[in-house]
Parts: C-alpha cells; sequence; structure tokens
C-alpha cells in the first residue's frame, strides 16, 4: 500500500505474519535478533545506532500473536530511505539465521558465573519474559487470550513462555524466518509526502531476489470455532507474601464476539459500546464494578480487536475468595440490564 499525501512525517512499515506452534518465542526472538546486523549492516547493534544517529520520529519492532511488525518514521527524506533500506535489509537478510550466537544472546543460552553455582538459563527475551510472567495482570491476559483460542496461534505464548523458551532450537530458529520472512508472506506500507517512484524503487532493489513462496498458505491462521458453553479456568500467579492471600484473587469474564472479522460498521459500533460501558469513571460497568467494594481495580480491559477475532474482557483483581461468584454475577447482571434497558 502507497499512500501519497501533504504530511512530511514519512511512514513505513513491513508485516510478516508469523503463528508460532508452540510457546518457545521464535517469533519474539525474531523480531529481535534481525535487527542484529545484516547483509549491509554487519555491525552488532545496527537499531541501537539508529536510536541513537537517526532523524527518526519513530523507530520499533512489535510481536503480536499472529505476525510481527517493523515500522519506521522521519521527517527527513534521505534519513526515511536510510531507514527504510537498513529495516529491509534486516528482515530479508539478517546475519542471525548464520550466527548461533546472536540465537542465544537474544533467545537462551546456558550461563554460569561462578563454578560453584548452578548453571542458569539467560538470554534477552529469556529475561525480558520472565519479568512479563511475574506480573500478574500479564499473566491473567495471557491465560485469558489462550483460553478464548485453544485452537489455533493465538493460544500459544508468540513472546515466549520461560518455561518453553529454552526448547527452541536454531534449525527450528533458522527455518522460522526462511518461511516466513519472504515477500510472498508479507504487507508493506508506505505514507507520506515523499517520491513514490523512489519508494517502488527501493522496494524492486529487495523484492526482485526473491521467487514467489508457499509462506501465505502455510502462515494463515485458522479461525477459532465460538464456545457451545461458558468454560471455567482456575490459573495460579505470584501474589506476594504481604496481606491476605484470600484476598488477592483476580476474576475476569472473557467473550469471543465472532467467529470471523468484523466489518468496519460493526467493529466501530462496539467501539463506541466499549467506551460507553467502561471509558470513563461515569460509564457504567466501570462504575458499577468499582462501586460494588468486591475488587479495588478493574481488569480485563473492555474490547480488544487487534487480533483475527475480536473478544471483550471485563473484571475485578483483589476480590476475597468468598466473592468470586459474586463479581461473575454482578459483570452478567450489569450487562444484562445494560442490554435490556440501554444508557439512558
Amino acid at each position: 500500500m502507497s499512500v501519497s499525501n501533504d504530511d512530511e512525517n514519512k511512514v513505513f512499515g513491513i508485516v510478516f505474519r508469523t503463528p508460532p506452534k508452540d510457546s518457545t518465542g521464535i517469533p519474539h526472538i525474531l523480531e529481535h535478533s534481525v535487527l542484529c546486523g545484516s547483509r549491509k549492516y554487519p555491525l552488532k547493534e545496527p537499531f541501537v545506532e539508529l536510536l541513537k544517529g537517526s532523524l527518526n520520529t519513530f523507530l520499533n519492532a512489535f510481536t503480536y500473536p499472529d505476525r510481527t511488525c517493523y515500522p519506521v518514521a522521519s521527517t527527513n527524506t534521505k534519513d526515511f530511505y536510510n531507514l527504510v533500506d537498513v529495516y529491509l535489509d534486516a528482515v530479508f537478510f539478517p546475519k542471525c539465521v548464520e550466527d548461533f550466537q546472536t540465537c542465544q544472546q537474544e533467545g537462551w543460552h546456558f550461563e554460569l558465573d561462578n563454578p560453584s553455582t548452578d548453571i542458569t538459563y539467560k538470554g534477552v527475551v529469556f529475561n525480558e519474559m520472565k519479568g512479563v510472567y511475574s506480573q500478574p495482570d500479564n499473566i491473567l491476559g495471557r491465560a485469558a487470550q489462550q483460553a478464548l483460542f485453544p485452537d489455533n496461534a493465538c493460544g500459544v505464548d508468540s513472546g515466549g513462555d520461560p518455561k518453553v523458551i529454552p526448547k527452541l532450537t536454531f534449525e527450528e530458529f533458522k527455518e522460522f524466518h526462511r518461511k516466513y520472512y519472504h515477500p510472498s508472506n508479507a504487507r508493506i506500507w508506505f505514507y507520506g509526502d515523499d517520491d513514490p517512484n523512489e519508494r517502488l524503487r527501493i522496494l524492486s532493489e529487495y523484492l526482485n531476489m526473491f521467487e514467489a513462496s508457499s509462506g501465505p498458505n502455510e502462515s494463515i491462521v485458522e479461525k477459532q470455532k465460538l464456545f457451545s458453553e461458558p468454560v471455567r479456568i482456575i490459573e495460579k500467579y505470584p501474589a506476594g507474601d504481604a496481606g491476605d492471600i484470600k484476598k488477592k484473587n483476580m476474576v475476569c469474564l472473557n467473550w469471543l464476539l465472532s467467529d470471523k472479522p468484523l466489518d468496519l460498521e460493526t467493529e466501530l459500533a462496539l467501539g463506541f459500546l466499549d467506551h460507553l460501558m467502561l471509558g470513563t469513571p461515569a460509564s457504567p460497568l466501570r462504575k458499577i464494578s468499582l462501586e460494588s467494594g468486591l475488587g479495588d481495580a478493574t481488569v480485563g480491559g473492555g474490547i480488544e480487536d487487534e487480533l483475527l477475532q475480536p473478544q471483550f474482557s471485563i473484571g475485578l483483581k483483589n476480590v476475597s475468595e468468598d466473592d468470586i461468584q459474586k463479581v461473575e454475577e454482578l459483570i452478567m447482571d450489569t450487562l444484562k440490564k445494560l442490554a435490556d434497558e440501554c444508557f439512558f
């Protein structure tokens, strides 16, 4: 997609569909690793050098449950095209697929600080995900998503589960890049006031090097079937020693809203509805939940439409063990009342 307008803030992005089959975190580790040097830019950390030396207005990369995104932006045309070239070379010709040590550095490796101590696991992504898995709200969010999508790629952790990350092999890492980091499996966009012909020239330098791939067929994310009845999931999280452990429960109700992507009108309507129910302190679902005294804060986040199928989640944290069922009943009763009586 190429959008030409008068905006001086030029934007480029390339997205690959990267559905994982397990929670070893390959998409996340690869996202880190491809930015650790490439064919034309064999620096140890070109991403860090760009952060320090370029005129970028945005520079990052993101791993979603089903895709990996590489966006950049700059108001300076020469700098912008340099960023585009660095990113294209990084995703298509990274050094990491030939360098086991980069995979170890960004993914996982054994480390021994002292012969008298035990060998431990280390790695940039491994350490990052250990932190993520120590945060109760993140644990809840992951448990909810995986419970809603038990039959497709969204049912595993693309970021990586620290218990599973050490099962990743270098061969799997290389094969994942070969299969999915291909122009046939990519979506590319430009936006801004730069020359659209120059955009095509830069792209052609890379895309002309490739033949068609089977990647798009292999990366299809199967749609999750809707549930025929409610499913109850109980998970544990590190609650800490302070306070009454029986009052540290989190309760969250989650719905998979559709068995297919929403049309734009329905998606917009659900966005308005979500804001009306939860978007302000006076929003009824949020207000009633907090004023109930059953918990200290809401969890769940409402509508999530970043995946192929939208979901809705709402609940409370710091709930007493005796009040778990009351939270569920309160939310269901409030939603029914809003459906029957509306907001006015």
